[in-house]
């Protein structure tokens, strides 16, 4: 199978810093950068529709040093209702939180997750960058770098969170069977139920640890097929296809693709939006189609 991807538009958003996450509900786009002090909500052409204060810091952008570091966020229900779960990297002490925002009334609820990320201590660095909901899975990647030049998937249930000593946890590899340029670790993730698949965006950068940024590479979408029998098995989980996203468009080149999520399927493809950051204080916005080809 391969993947045909088309460029449809894209903005650069000057005044929000450093994309690391994108959501689609209900014809919105939620965004959130890993060190911007609020939540930005969108319509589908990009429009803003509202912001919502995650940190009181009136700064565009907080300091490495004191930012939760939020860098994956997926939408799911909790309590009978849509909310946002937007989790920090993990990658230091200060960085083992999160928020979580019932999208009912979007008042944001700040937490930790602590106590799971002490169960994951096998992996030799931490660096949680990606989360999706499969039925009743909570799927994580932890990303490798140049010196770990190993990817993982942590594998969980939607209840995690409340159960975060007891809940069940495999962690396998992530293999990438293909030839790149550059060790790519993964940014995020996109579960498209319909089919079984689960998306991963990866990209690569010259760092050799979890929180030094680096020179950015190629970024590129990778798909898994048959997802739920795979991570049944228990086994490492190889990447059944990828696409180089600048070999797609110039203007992936140079791009730091983070986030990615699924606004529509349709006879003629998927529709995704996907979210960029330059490490200089903005982000860019993504519009693309994909076409999987049997």
């Amino acid at each position: 199978m391969r993947a045909i991807i088309t460029l449809l538009k894209f903005l650069l958003l000057s005044d929000y810093p450093s994309g690391s996450s994108i959501n689609y509900y209900n014809d919105h786009l939620y965004v959130i950068g890993d060190d911007a002090g609020k939540l930005l909500v969108l319509d589908t052409n990009y429009n803003e529709v509202s912001t919502v204060r995650f940190f009181d810091y009136e700064e565009k952008r907080i300091p490495k040093t004191k930012k939760t570091d939020l860098e994956t966020a997926v939408i799911l229900d909790i309590d009978g209702q849509k909310s946002l779960l937007a989790l920090g990297s993990a990658a230091t002490k200060e960085r083992e939180r999160g928020i979580l925002m019932p999208l009912s009334d979007n008042r944001p609820q700040h937490m930790e997750y602590t106590s799971f990320i002490k169960r994951l201590r096998h992996i030799p660095e931490i660096n949680i960058e990606g989360a999706a909901v499969a039925g009743n899975r909570f799927i994580l990647s932890n990303r490798g770098n140049e010196n770990n030049p190993v990817n993982h998937l942590i594998v969980t249930t939607t209840d995690f969170l409340k159960r975060q000593e007891d809940a069940p946890v495999t962690v396998s590899e992530l293999i990438i069977p293909f030839s790149l340029p550059a060790f790519a670790g993964v940014s995020e993730l996109c579960y498209v139920e319909q089919e079984d698949v689960l998306l991963v965006l990866l990209s690569s950068e010259a760092t050799g640890n979890a929180y030094d940024d680096g020179v950015i590479g190629d970024s590129y979408i990778g798909w898994i097929d048959h997802i739920s029998q795979k991570l049944d098995e228990q086994n490492n989980i190889s990447i059944d296809g990828i696409v180089n996203l600048s070999d797609v468009d110039p203007a992936f080149k140079g791009e730091k693709m983070e986030g990615i999520c699924l606004a529509a399927i349709r006879n003629d493809g998927w529709y995704l939006h996907l979210v960029a950051d330059n490490d200089q204080g903005a982000s860019k916005l993504f519009y693309i189609k994909l076409v999987m080809e049997r």
